[in-house]
């Protein structure tokens, strides 16, 4: 891929499988920016845990969340291409993760009967299921500045390694575990709690992985390539503004 081909492959793991909270909306909002810049999406789904699937041409891959229960199945199929999935995301592959999908990048879950799913150890990060679901909204800040906005209903909380970056600070909400960090991004793997869709929510987001989908393949854009246009996304700059002054009027969580 190159900026003159300006098309982009998207990989759409297990959406059957992995269906909680709307999260579809996250292709379609991938789809739906690179129409505004005259890129071409081509989405590749993989309905079924036992089909195969490929990373050779492959510039987004996108996890949405799923109950716990499904995850041993979700890091076996993912198992069989670790070497594949290592490759891509330290070679600036991008893995975009929302909600309990965590479980299979991080190291390990716990679950609140005593047993334990082992992940793909691609973050390093440690996760255990809680006995109450949390749901709020979330807003936080990535290392890149950018303001985030979703909500989240959490099922588990995250403790992230020493060394283990985050991908935003906290603003409001409960974040990985009531601190301040959120997420967790490691070379191409970008994890967020954040639901909502939160590529709906956020176009400035997705504008952000389809850049750095580019990037990987090719270095240098043309000047302007990219560029956040805020004419294009009034309805979305709106709602942030709103839901940013809500939040300024409540209580914080606990």
């Amino acid at each position: 891929m190159s900026w003159a081909d300006k098309k982009l492959n998207i990989l759409w793991l297990w959406p059957d499988v992995l269906n909680l909270h709307g999260d579809r909306g996250n292709v379609m909002a991938l789809v739906r920016v690179c129409s505004l810049y005259g890129i071409e999406a081509k989405v590749t789904r993989v309905s079924r845990i036992k089909d195969m699937f490929w990373l050779d041409s492959v510039d987004i891959v996108v996890l949405g969340p799923g109950e716990l229960a499904v995850m041993p199945q979700v890091v076996g199929a993912l198992s069989r291409k670790y070497a594949d999935f290592k490759n891509y995301t330290e070679n600036g592959g991008v893995l975009f993760a929302t909600g309990t999908s965590g479980a299979a990048l991080g190291n390990e879950t716990v679950r609140v009967d005593g047993s334990r799913i082992q992940g793909l150890g691609l973050l390093d990060m440690e996760c255990r299921e809680r006995k109450a679901v949390i749901g709020d909204d979330l807003i936080f800040r990535t290392a890149e500045d950018t303001t985030v906005y979703g909500l989240q209903i959490q099922m588990m909380s995250i403790e992230l390694a020493k060394g283990q970056n985050p991908f935003g600070q906290k603003v409001y909400g409960y974040g990985n575990n009531g601190g301040p960090s959120e997420g967790a991004v490691k070379s191409g793997v970008i994890f967020t709690n954040a639901l909502g869709p939160v590529l709906i929510k956020n176009p400035w987001l997705t504008l952000n992985l389809i850049r750095k989908a580019f990037i990987r393949r090719s270095p240098v854009l043309p000047q302007d390539a990219l560029r956040f246009d805020r004419a294009l996304f009034g309805l979305e700059l709106a709602s942030a503004k709103a839901i940013q002054a809500f939040n300024d009027a409540k209580e914080r969580p606990k």
